[in-house]
């Protein structure tokens, strides 16, 4: 029987569609500027004489190789594209410490390596939205939530060192929130009020299930959810929080609702946006904040954001609901 099973498999492989023009250049962006990266952070390794220092741009180059250039350039090749031939090393023209006399400070390594970091998370976040095939898309989510981890470690590392430009504090409180986060944790929270706004209002436009369950999920478990915890943070604080939205949920829409309606599919897409927005504002808001329990807060929304995207993505995938780009491949037949 196995021998028949290798010879007429039960199972048919289906047609895997071709990555469309955006997914490629995300792609090849995700892959060019992790070349760039670690062109800079080996010059800075180069450059400098910190062995502490050292060591974690030597962890930081390593890593990068690892989860973003491996992988894309594997993707890419499965897809039938040239990669681009990889920069040449500065790792062999000395030992670390022997690079120009012109030096850059420890410190100011450092500041560049955050704001490439910074540069790379929000470029995956972008990436996350415009990808349609799930295997591809999983990838840059991997990227994005790794290497904020990584990105933490660099930030603690600067804040151990002193090396950061603080922003003025908000509050006379040990600890305070800078005002660029008080910013954030405000503006978040009226994103989560048009977000509970909306999803109540998609709910009463709605007759199918599915989609009410998914926008129920949303609406409970997740836009409530971070409402409260803002508010929470924000209130700690000292800080007096807007009112919230009047709730709709049990509400009948006005008469003019019922005759001029969005359809389901209208209601997938417009959600699809609105998921790729806050997916970047998360980010930004998370790039923003050095106060280590804001940074795990925007963290927390983000993964979450990605997961209820992913089940978003799904539905809509099943539905038809998607405008993809022109798909493209260097395959040929």
């Amino acid at each position: 029987m196995n021998i028949f099973k290798k010879l007429l498999p039960f199972q048919q492989q289906q047609p895997v569609t071709p990555l469309h023009a955006g997914e490629i250049y995300y792609m090849w962006e995700g892959l060019t500027s992790g070349y760039k990266i670690i062109e800079v952070i080996e010059t800075y390794l180069m450059n400098s004489e910190d062995t502490e220092l050292q060591v974690f741009l030597t962890g930081i180059i390593q890593g990068i190789k690892a989860t973003r250039i491996n992988r894309i350039e594997k993707l890419l090749k499965n897809e039938g594209f040239t990669v681009p031939p990889h920069p040449a090393t500065k790792l062999y023209q000395g030992n670390p410490g022997s690079g120009q006399d012109v030096k850059l400070s420890d410190d100011e390594i450092l500041l560049n390596i955050v704001s490439w970091g910074q540069t790379l998370l929000l470029n995956n976040a972008k990436a996350v939205g415009a990808y349609t095939r799930e295997s591809v898309r999983k990838i840059f989510t991997d990227l994005l939530l790794n290497e904020i981890k990584a990105y933490k470690l660099i930030v603690n590392f600067g804040k151990r060192r002193k090396v950061f430009s603080m922003p003025p504090p908000a509050t006379a409180k040990d600890n305070s929130l800078h005002m660029g986060e008080v910013f954030f944790l405000w503006d978040e929270l009226g994103a989560r009020h048009l977000s509970i706004m909306n999803l109540e209002s998609y709910i009463a436009d709605s007759d199918d299930k599915v989609l009410i369950n998914l926008l129920t999920r949303g609406l409970n478990q997740v836009a409530v959810p971070q409402m409260e915890r803002l508010e929470n943070i924000l209130k700690k604080e000292g800080f007096t929080v807007p009112p919230r939205p009047v709730r709709r949920i049990n509400q009948k829409p006005p008469e003019m609702a019922d005759k001029i309606r969005m359809t389901e599919e209208e209601i997938i897409g417009t959600l699809t946006v609105s998921f790729q927005a806050a997916i970047l504002y998360h980010t930004r808001a998370l790039i923003a904040c050095m106060r280590s329990d804001i940074i795990e807060v925007f963290e927390e929304f983000l993964s979450t954001e990605i997961e209820e995207y992913q089940k978003l993505m799904e539905l809509a995938k099943k539905r038809h609901a998607l405008d993809n780009p022109p798909v493209v491949s260097s395959k040929k037949g």
